[in-house]
């Protein structure tokens, strides 16, 4: 895992911890409960599995377990899926279907299979390294002046997110760090 994947694990579980404790989101809490569980600081959010280290088979288990809570309607061959991956089957715990999305989310994300995190993470970049990267993804566009200086006001917007998510986390270990 790079530095920048750390950086932006570390800041998803303070945005997360923030909105679960401010706002009192439940995805926000199922976010902090995968984080928890991953990094070995919990057992797992949905099963209550204490195997150790989560491993990706236990992570796609436990984003089963997320499915059979918040599509009930839809049941999974759950203890197939288990034998396929190698894990003990286990009975998902009566979790709030958006907790358990929040978990869902984190774990598809800390295994690669989407590159969206489950919350909206500061951008650590320059405004010319952002503008240099909107121009990398679309090389067959025409970046005449027009099109240059709508990247740099779509860069600009988004280091003025990212201040504010970068501010948001400050604040929020302020107050752990004088609790």
């Amino acid at each position: 895992m790079g530095c920048s994947r750390v950086r932006g694990v570390s800041d998803l579980h303070w945005l997360a911890y923030a909105d679960a404790l401010q706002e009192r989101s439940p995805l926000a809490r199922g976010v902090v409960a995968a984080l928890e569980w991953v990094r070995g600081e919990r057992d797992g959010p949905l099963t209550g599995r204490s195997e150790r280290p989560v491993t990706a088979e236990l992570a796609r288990a436990e984003m089963w377990a997320a499915h059979e809570i918040v599509h009930p309607d839809a049941p999974l061959p759950a203890r197939t899926l288990a034998d396929e991956l190698g894990v003990p089957h286990r009975c998902p715990l009566p979790i709030a279907p958006h907790a358990a999305d929040g978990v869902r989310l984190t774990l598809r994300w800390l295994l690669g299979d989407v590159a969206e995190p489950p919350l909206d993470l500061p951008v650590r970049d320059t405004e010319r390294e952002l503008v240099d990267a909107a121009m990398a993804a679309a090389p067959h566009r025409f970046w005449g002046p027009e099109e240059r200086h709508a990247a740099r006001a779509e860069a600009r917007a988004a280091l003025e997110r990212s201040r504010r998510l970068l501010d948001r986390i400050a604040a929020i270990q302020d107050q752990v760090a004088s609790a």
